[in-house]
This record gives structure tokens, sequence and C-alpha cells, in this order.
């Protein structure tokens, strides 16, 4: 891995941490195959029990993609390409045959891996939407904020 993101495991716990603190941690595409990759096959990644992912630093957990990452765009068949491409890491992240923790601590915005609906625990709505029409793929979906009291009773059991 590189330093963008790290991944230990220890006692059968994976900690994958978004290392970008400085950009509050804002992900490359770089970060997202790596965190596909490990939620892909764990086993080949130190066989963890339990996976859980965090952000450096105090300000953010992750907010979204880079921006920088779209500088190469030059039309909408570039977006679409976004779209699918985050779409299989997201997948990857679901299918993982292992449990998915967010540990979240500040701020989630934009497309991160986990910023989607907790209320939805591990059933997201397929949305499909062009980049032309919204912010981004899951804009609506991304404005939540997670306090002791907003998740259901259902997911507070565990």
């Amino acid at each position: 891995m590189d330093s963008e993101i790290l991944y230990a495991v220890e006692n059968g716990v994976g900690t994958v941490t978004f290392n970008r603190p400085q950009a509050r941690n804002a992900l490359t595409y770089a970060m997202y195959e790596g965190l596909a990759a490990i939620c892909r096959d764990p086993a080949a990644h130190g066989d963890p029990r339990v996976i859980i992912v965090t952000g450096a630093g105090e300000k953010a957990f992750a907010s979204g993609t880079d921006i920088a990452q779209f500088r190469a765009f030059s039309g909408a068949a570039d977006a679409l390409a976004y779209e699918e491409r985050i779409e299989a890491v997201l997948d990857s992240i679901e299918r993982c045959p292992v449990p998915t923790i967010a540990a979240v601590s500040g701020a989630v915005t934009g497309a991160a891996p986990f910023s989607r609906s907790p209320a939805t625990c591990g059933s997201r709505p397929r949305r499909r939407a062009s980049a032309s029409r919204s912010r981004g793929p899951w804009a609506t979906a991304c404005r939540w904020r997670i306090t002791p009291g907003s998740m259901p009773c259902s997911a507070r059991r565990w």
C-alpha cells in the first residue's frame, strides 16, 4: 500500500486508514482501488476477521473523491466511466466476506465509500444518475449526520 492508504492486521482486525488529512482524506483512484482489493480478497491481505476503515486526523473521515481526479475528464463519457468505477469499488466493499466497520470521526461527504445512509444497513439502494444531472451519483444520500440517536434500532444492537 502507498502512504495515502495505510493497512495493518493485528489480532484478526484489519485496519484501513485513509491517510490524507491535509486534504480531509479525499480519495484518489489508488486509494479506492487499495480498499477494493482488500475487501475483494481479505485472505490475501493478512486474513482479518473484520475490517475497520477510518480516516487520519480529526477533521474528516473522508471527503469523497479528490477533485484533482477529474482534471482529465473531457465529457459525459468520462463521468459515466467514473461512476462505473466507483460503483465497482462500492460493490467490493459491500460484498466483502468479512464484516466492515466505518470508524467515523469527523465529516463524511461526497461519494466516500461509507457515506451512504446508515439506515440502509448494507442494503443500499441502487441509484443510477448521470453526473450531468447531479453533483455526483450519491449526492442526495451523502448528507447524513451520524449521531448516537440517529441510527435505527437494528443498526445499534451489536
